[in-house]
């Protein structure tokens, strides 16, 4: 149960996600809560039937519930919103809570942080205990970065991101605006890029980078390697869950969904919109069209055509 320092009533929690009130009693509400373990304080949802009796035994004090729920629970004792989608609004009254807590961001730089030469620091930025920043990185204003990130020289950073306990950015990464990167991440080590000659492995210099868009947030502990000459790509608001790997010289459309696992060989283009499920593992230089998605566990071995939906090893047209 997460507890709120602003006390809502029904029908302020109604003019924030906008729904339909069914009100019974007056009640002062201070919690988003799982039905079991909700009092008289709490907010809880219901958009899947499967947990229907569980919020019918619930003591919360308010349902947000979809329509189609109307029949069970018009006689439940609880205040109840009926919204068209009940998961999204209770999001809204989550952000709408968060908000109301946030404090005024004050910069502060811990004394133990190493500052470089040439760094760019704004007045109000965060930098927390041993964190290290190399010389000519800039970063922007209301951006805070947690103890023990390691900033590569020549690095940038957007306002308004967050960087989570031992973030590790190479040099040369750019980072846009309100990005979240969480905790032991790292973003621009060098591509696995080989070459046999004379019947040794000689390494291929990656000279690349990492470019980050703006509103893209990236799971605990996922890599990004830089491109080998070009920057490897991450577009605006895609979302990466934990443990992905992403290959050198790839790049990702606009508000792509990456589940846990991923794994994307060097060079393949992903067009905007595309959500991989987890563990998927795709070849290199492949291009995935716009809209696509592939079920979990998938292995892409070729090109997919926009909007498809694919499964499978190899993955197959999964409407067919």
């Amino acid at each position: 149960m997460r507890t709120f320092s602003k006390i809502l009533t029904p029908e302020l929690v109604n003019s924030i996600i906008g729904g339909e009130l069914l009100l019974k009693q007056p009640t002062e509400l201070r919690s988003i809560a799982d039905p079991r373990e909700a009092d008289a304080g709490s907010v809880i949802f219901l958009d899947n039937e499967k947990f229907l009796p569980l919020v019918e035994e619930s003591a919360a004090g308010l349902i947000v519930a979809g329509n189609r729920f109307r029949k069970e629970l018009e006689q439940h004792p609880a205040n109840i919103i009926f919204v068209e989608k009940a998961y999204q609004s209770v999001l809204l009254l989550i952000h709408f809570w968060l908000e109301s807590e946030k404090e005024e961001f004050v910069g502060e730089i811990h004394p133990t942080a190493v500052i470089g030469r040439n760094v760019v620091l704004p007045e109000k930025v965060r930098i927390g205990a041993y964190c290290i920043i190399s010389d000519n990185v800039r970063i922007g204003e209301n951006t805070e970065i947690y103890p023990f990130c390691q900033i590569g020289s020549d690095s940038i950073i957007g306002s308004h991101s967050v960087l989570y306990s031992h973030v590790t950015l190479y040099p040369e990464t750019v980072v846009g605006e309100n990005v979240r990167i969480h905790a032991g991440c790292v973003i621009g080590a060098d591509g696995f890029g080989y070459i046999l000659m004379n019947g040794i492995q000689q390494k291929i210099p990656q000279i690349g980078n990492v470019v980050i868009h703006n509103h893209v947030e990236i799971g605990a502990n996922t890599t990004i390697d830089k491109g080998t000459i070009g920057p490897t790509i991450i577009g605006e608001g895609t979302k990466i869950d934990n443990l992905v790997q992403i290959g050198h010289n790839c790049v990702i459309g606009k508000h792509c969904i990456l589940c846990a696992q991923v794994g994307l060989a060097g060079s393949s283009v992903l067009g905007d919109y595309v959500y991989l499920a987890g563990q998927v593992g795709l070849a290199g230089h492949l291009n995935i069209g716009d809209g696509v998605m592939v079920g979990a566990q998938s292995g892409v071995s070729s090109d997919l055509e926009a909007g498809g939906k694919y499964f499978g090893y190899p993955a197959r047209n999964a409407m067919l």
